[in-house]
């Protein structure tokens, strides 16, 4: 892309906030009117994108909360998916679920369902910080160091729809883990909190920019931490050419030595940088097959999708199997697969043969 474009594109920002394009996306839909250029950029702040070959049809992607959803959710989008996406629904590898086929006109009714189960577009796409991403089987496993809910939901309730940071240079995507080497993402956050134990047994956090280690912070110094680097990338981002406006350049411009200085000035706290050396071993790995929770009488199942594109029919599936074998949630991996969280151990080998019959692979 051309400086150009990346100046227009700072103007568009500048003339109306990506978040405050929500009333437009109602009027739009009232009117029937053709969306102009500049506001289908800041549909994106919404999750909108305009659909490939199709100058009237919509794809939404929607964020996963943590990565999961409910079987309430699950049968809400199932029914988006029948009603208004032509029973299109993808299941994407960055825990994000995707509709397509969709007209303007009935955005409206589609954010009013999601509403109603707690699910939510803002900020999925856009230059701002994306909801957080966290491992499939976090709270569930006994190996990791750490449960992250509480920390990631902090993490998701300091970002998303914050317009403090709904204009930064380009996207800014954070990511937290319970276990010491991470989580096998298949690529590297902007910024990612690892969790670790020193010799005390007192938990920290090592915060990794662009994969490199920096210093380590307690579980209470997380959020600002990350508030901090989204408010240096805002204010010291390259706004002027697009291939220089990510957060990754900054990083490389200034080389890490000298982020690092401005970080821990910026912050009422002192960055640790000598507690424990960091882990450098493999991502953690998202188990499939059947697995043991560290909630008694319960496990996990992890399935292989062999077609992303599960559509309605496949979530219907999916919801009768959850309800017959008395689980209530699952999990979407980065590789786009399904982990089913509360299995009843008892019933899990039935339960996990019954999911192969639908195409959600356990045992491959």
């Amino acid at each position: 892309m051309s400086k150009n474009l990346t100046l227009n594109i700072e103007q568009i920002k500048k003339d109306k906030d990506g978040l405050d394009v929500l009333s437009d996306i109602y009027i739009y839909a009232v009117l029937g009117e053709r969306v102009s250029d500049e506001d289908l950029i800041r549909f994106k702040w919404y999750g909108i994108h305009p659909q490939e070959g199709s100058k009237d049809l919509f794809e939404l992607k929607i964020p996963l909360p943590l990565g999961q959803l409910t079987l309430e959710q699950i049968k809400t989008l199932s029914l988006i998916s029948k009603e208004y996406a032509k029973n299109s629904l993808n299941i994407s590898d960055e825990q994000k679920v995707e509709l397509k086929n969709l007209k303007i006109h009935d955005l409206p009714h589609i954010f009013n369902l999601l509403h109603n189960v707690n699910l939510s577009t803002i900020f999925e796409s856009g230059h701002n910080v994306r909801s957080v991403i966290t491992c499939p089987v976090n709270g569930i496993d006994s190996t990791q160091i750490a449960d992250v809910s509480e920390l990631a939901q902090k993490l998701n309730t300091a970002f998303i729809g914050n317009k403090n940071f709904s204009n930064l240079p380009n996207k800014l995507q954070i990511a937290i883990s319970g276990y010491a080497e991470g989580c096998a993402l298949g690529y590297t956050p902007e910024v990612s909190f690892n969790a670790h134990k020193n010799e005390k047994g007192k938990i920290l956090f090592s915060i990794k920019v662009i994969g490199e280690h920096l210093g380590f912070v307690t579980p209470s110094q997380v959020v600002n931490t990350a508030r901090t680097i989204a408010k240096i990338y805002k204010d010291f981002g390259n706004r002027d050419d697009i291939e220089e406006s990510t957060f990754e350049y900054l990083v490389g411009s200034w080389g890490y030595m000298k982020f690092f200085d401005i970080l821990d000035s910026s912050v009422s706290f002192r960055i640790k940088t000598d507690d424990l050396e960091e882990d450098e071993t493999v991502g953690k790995q998202p188990r499939l097959g059947i697995n043991e929770s560290k909630i008694e009488g319960e496990s996990y199942i992890g399935c292989i999708v062999r077609n992303n594109n599960i559509g309605s029919t496949g979530l219907e599936k999916l919801a009768s199997l959850l309800e017959k074998y008395e689980a209530s949630k699952i999990k979407v991996t980065h590789k786009g697969n399904i982990i089913v969280l509360d299995a009843k151990t008892k019933s899990a080998n039935e339960f996990a043969k019954d999911l192969e019959k639908i195409d959600l692979n356990p045992f491959s």
